[in-house]
């Protein structure tokens, strides 16, 4: 399982390399492109782009610190290297994305002469290139949570792409230069509230905050329905990096058997796995007493 494991990680390490020199590209060419044909839109564009290189930056992190081993001082290993990345990334990509709405505002006041033709020419190529990002991506985006997530990024430039597009032929066929920086201020707004759930998720995993798909009282119910527990207490759920889940918490059972304790904690293991995907589960199990039901009653009331 270990090696099936290392080979798929290795093949969605391909493709994100792939990913990420193709949007490379992409970036030069329409910042470039945006540039000569004095169209914020497009270089707006360019920007929308460099958001798939971080994120596909961040992938192939992950999936690089994910096969080193742990150490007895980094018991988790590096996998919060990522969260740090995605909120540096975040950061940045917000103050990028106020400074092209910024520009768009300027632009309005007096819109430039937009190139529309060479415009619609770069935005073109990087349609194409989006949308060949995309059917690279899609063909193992279902079993790489990384290669999944960058597979939606294109699809979102493919869109941004499609805006620049339409903006160049109006440009074109009616002369009106302010929808170039309409549709810079539109992908400008895109950017940030990418940039902005990005953030949002990377301090939430810093800060151990319980994982927003979860509800922690669903998470206790169903630790309380596994046959021999009687209380949970002490809960606690959170993200160590993307896709990994931690779990402690302490569960009272009616059973003094070491070994009836371990077969109860194993089927909430399993369970937590199945239904939340849970895999890290650390429980502190104690022995139900008449003293601690009474000491229960008493703190209640």
């Amino acid at each position: 399982m270990g090696l099936d494991l290392s080979v798929s990680s290795r093949n969605a390490e391909k493709r994100l390399w792939i990913a990420l020199i193709v949007s490379i590209v992409i970036v030069i060419v329409e910042f470039t492109g945006g540039f000569l044909g004095q169209s914020l839109a497009l270089i707006s564009d360019s920007g929308h782009v460099l958001t798939d290189v971080l994120a596909v930056g961040v992938g192939i992190l992950t999936l690089r610190l994910g096969r080193k081993r742990h150490t007895a001082r980094r018991t988790f290993g590096y996998h919060r290297a990522e969260i740090f990345a995605a909120l540096i990334n975040g950061s940045t990509l917000i103050a990028v994305a106020l400074l092209i709405i910024y520009e768009a505002y300027l632009r309005l006041q007096q819109p430039p002469v937009v190139k529309g033709p060479l415009v619609l020419a770069i935005a073109s190529v990087g349609l194409l290139g989006n949308l060949s990002l995309a059917w690279l991506l899609s063909r193992s985006g279902g079993t790489n949570l990384n290669v999944r997530g960058v597979f939606l990024h294109t699809l979102g430039d493919a869109l941004s792409s499609v805006a620049v597009i339409a903006s160049s032929l109006i440009v074109i066929f009616t002369g009106y230069q302010g929808i170039d920086s309409l549709a810079a201020a539109i992908i400008g707004i895109l950017i940030m509230l990418s940039a902005y759930r990005l953030v949002r998720d990377s301090t939430n995993i810093l800060l151990e905050a319980t994982p927003r798909q979860m509800d922690l009282e669903t998470v206790a119910k169903a630790i309380s329905d596994v046959n021999g527990v009687k209380g949970v207490h002490d809960l606690h759920v959170w993200t160590i990096t993307s896709g990994l889940y931690a779990l402690s918490g302490h569960i009272t059972v009616d059973t003094d058997s070491i070994s009836k304790s371990s077969t109860i904690v194993e089927k909430i293991e399993a369970k937590l796995k199945e239904s939340f995907g849970i895999e890290h589960v650390t429980l502190q199990v104690e022995k139900e007493t008449l003293e601690n039901i009474q000491g229960h009653e008493s703190s209640a009331i």
